[in-house]
């Protein structure tokens, strides 16, 4: 809890560093914060991180172009307390000029390794805006997915889970959109799809149900592999699928239909 008069002297020295020091290209932000007296693991309190990130995220917004090596900055220099900062900068810009911010996201997000940071962005900046206008917005999911940077995947899996949960009117066009790189999936995108495919088990157990009954003659290894993963209950027509895969001369094939009978023989119990 940051006390009234904290409050009041953090807001002003954001705007003090708005006003002054940006301009001058003078970018160490810790300067406002680094005067909290409080300490919480030897680290400054989020409340305090979030005060000033969102304070100098509604000056920024008004122009939000004309910082774009302050937004680097703030990524590459200043750590994860920099990293908050930005993503509340970013959830006020992107919403203002998609266009330009959100390829700019993506420069960071496809090439990250940062799990914690990615979350963050991914949260205040991309879940916002897919959830005000999905359907405009859908294209961005598709798209890096692509890019196969497991932080990114499984932050992505955790926003669509929340989306769903919020509109799960989003569950069979997401799905879809998910379902035309199937093809080519690799891993970390079979691991994706698996996992969406089992949060969508929890919200709509027919669509779910659809979707195997719709790939039950399948015979392709990369499907089988994605939905022998998703197997969350048993069902005939599932334990149908996995016989006749561990069946299959494709030796891949069979490996997949036998570990899927052996999920099933436990969701059987």
């Amino acid at each position: 809890m940051i006390s009234l008069d904290w409050k009041e002297r953090l807001k002003k020295d954001t705007v003090d560093f708005f006003e002054r020091k940006l301009p001058a290209g003078d970018y160490d932000i810790d300067i406002i914060y680094n005067a909290y007296p409080q300490r919480i693991d030897n680290n400054i309190p989020h409340a305090v991180i979030t005060l000033v990130g969102k304070t100098i995220a509604s000056k920024l917004s008004k122009n939000p172009d004309k910082y774009m090596q302050f937004y680097d900055y703030l990524l590459n220099e200043k750590g994860e307390n920099g990293r908050m900062i930005f993503a509340y900068i970013m959830a006020r810009v992107v919403k203002k000029k998609p266009d330009v911010f959100i390829p700019y996201l993506e420069g960071f997000l496809t090439k990250t390794t940062d799990q914690k940071s990615c979350n963050l962005i991914i949260d205040k900046t991309i879940f916002p805006i897919l959830k005000k206008d999905p359907l405009e917005h859908l294209d961005i999911i598709s798209n890096w997915v692509k890019t196969d940077n497991p932080v990114l995947i499984s932050s992505l899996q955790k926003m669509l889970a929340k989306l769903i949960a919020f509109d799960p009117s989003l569950i069979k066009p997401i799905f879809s959109k998910l379902e035309t790189s199937w093809l080519y999936a690799t891993h970390n995108m079979i691991k994706l799809n698996a996992n969406f495919l089992k949060t969508i088990y929890k919200i709509d157990p027919e669509f779910y149900q659809s979707v195997f009954e719709n790939y039950k003659h399948t015979r392709n290894p990369v499907f089988a592999d994605m939905l022998c993963n998703a197997i969350c209950c048993y069902n005939d027509v599932i334990q149908e699928i996995c016989d006749h895969w561990a069946m299959s001369g494709n030796i891949k094939l069979k490996k997949i239909g036998i570990h899927g009978q052996k999920i099933l023989k436990k969701k059987k119990k």
